[in-house]
């Protein structure tokens, strides 16, 4: 490859071509500060051209010094490149310069973000000369050019312009005033009158009995037909026909399993007062009435049976959520009472748990336990625990409590005692019965 000569000092090899002129030029004729290799000659028409006016009172003057003083354009653009003085050539005759290129005005900056001007576009890669060929080896690589200083009065506006959001801006609900209510933070549906829920049920049971009662004439109007009757007749003596069924089915479920007495008449049962009963310890039996209301049971009633062995005396209590009733009994002959645990079961048989001498009995109409020299408490708890036995082995249930029930259940018992002993009522025996 030949090899190329400075224009201007022939006996020079060239290092590489000037990015203005494009002709070759040795070392000394190429200024490399300004980034881009550039002659003297272009340098000098350049400064010519268009130099820049100062800039007095700039922003950016720290003490005294201006943007000249920044040589590593830390404030936005490297100072004026310094010519060099001009050495002494051979004379040369020069070659004819292309005419300038002319300066692109720069794009004004965008008025709310003020953003400074777009760069301008960089110089060709290092490595391929303007023509694209693979610069000689001679040629040193090209430097990208640094920016150029920066105009401080185009980032002033000058005029007012409205501003433009860079993106759409979303809509706000009005703030709520002082006498708004507050908002909610999730939809409530409002609070429905009593009037309406009722005139609302209301209607749903017109529409279902509208439905029953057009699918029972459907259904019914093939047999009216054949029995020659009105469909509202048969619909009726069918309904009749049913709630016979139940109550029937009812009564006999509920019917006790222990045979009721005939043979013996009624028992009468009178309601007195404790202050009314003669021969008995008051004392004894205020003790006793208080350990009984301690352990939850409400008095229900005070009675006395004149045709059992006089003088007798039943204050009866009721623990309903236990099943139990609880009975103070005053016997003939003695002074002390007694205390007693009652719980009836559905099907009649009479479960007590009493607190005086006799012999256990387990038939199909009575169970009946005793602890003469137990405690209240430990009469109670005797009970309980073969009450829940009873229930568990033979599946009984508990009959509910009230005082009809209780008068009742005492009736039947003792009758039943009274026919199969074969005696009159004056001749029972507390300790046989109970």
């Amino acid at each position: 490859m030949a090899e190329t000569f400075c224009v201007k000092h022939g006996g020079k090899p060239a290092v590489g071509y000037c990015s203005k002129c494009n002709k070759p030029y040795c070392e000394e004729c190429l200024d490399m500060e300004t980034g881009k290799p550039v002659c003297h000659d272009c340098m000098k028409a350049r400064a010519a051209t268009a130099a820049p006016a100062p800039m007095a009172g700039s922003p950016l003057n720290f003490k005294g010094k201006g943007l000249d003083d920044d040589p590593l354009g830390l404030f936005g653009g490297g100072g004026a490149p310094k010519a060099e003085a001009p050495r002494p050539n051979p004379p040369v005759t020069p070659a004819p310069m292309p005419a300038p290129k002319p300066a692109t005005p720069p794009t004004p900056p965008l008025p709310n973000l003020g953003m400074p001007s777009a760069p301008k576009p960089m110089s060709p890669l290092p490595g391929l000369d303007q023509l694209g060929k693979p610069p000689s080896p001679l040629e040193k690589p090209a430097i990208p050019a640094p920016k150029g200083p920066m105009d401080l009065d185009s980032l002033f506006i000058k005029e007012s312009q409205p501003l433009k959001a860079p993106f759409p801006q979303a809509s706000y609900p009005a703030p709520p005033s002082a006498n708004s209510p507050a908002p909610m933070p999730f939809p409530m549906d409002s609070p429905v009158p009593q009037a309406s829920k009722q005139k609302q049920a209301f209607s749903l049971v017109k529409i279902w009995a509208k439905f029953l009662i057009r699918r029972a004439y459907e259904l019914f109007d093939p047999l009216a037909k054949k029995l020659k009757l009105p469909t509202y007749v048969v619909i009726g003596l069918i309904v009749a026909m049913g709630v016979g069924a139940v109550v029937g089915l009812g009564a006999v479920l509920n019917q006790p399993t222990v045979p009721l007495v005939d043979s013996i008449q009624p028992l009468h049962l009178i309601q007195v007062n404790s202050s009314q009963v003669s021969e008995m310890d008051i004392t004894a039996y205020t003790d006793v009435q208080t350990q009984v209301q301690t352990m939850g049971f409400q008095s229900l009633l005070q009675m006395t049976v004149p045709q059992l062995p006089s003088p007798n005396f039943f204050d009866v209590g009721m623990k309903s959520e236990a099943g139990v009733y609880s009975e103070i009994i005053k016997f003939p002959g003695q002074l002390a009472p007694k205390l007693s645990f009652i719980t009836v079961f559905t099907n009649g048989v009479w479960f007590s748990t009493n607190g005086w001498d006799g012999t256990g009995r387990n038939s199909a109409t009575v169970v009946s336990e005793y602890y003469a020299s137990d405690t209240p408490d430990q009469l109670y708890v005797q009970h309980m625990q073969t009450l829940e036995k009873l229930k568990q082995d033979n599946g009984w249930d508990v009959q509910n409590m009230t005082e009809n029930r209780y008068m009742a259940a005492f009736s039947d018992r003792v009758r039943s005692f009274l026919d199969k002993k074969s005696i009159p009522a004056y001749q029972a025996d507390f300790n046989l019965w109970h």
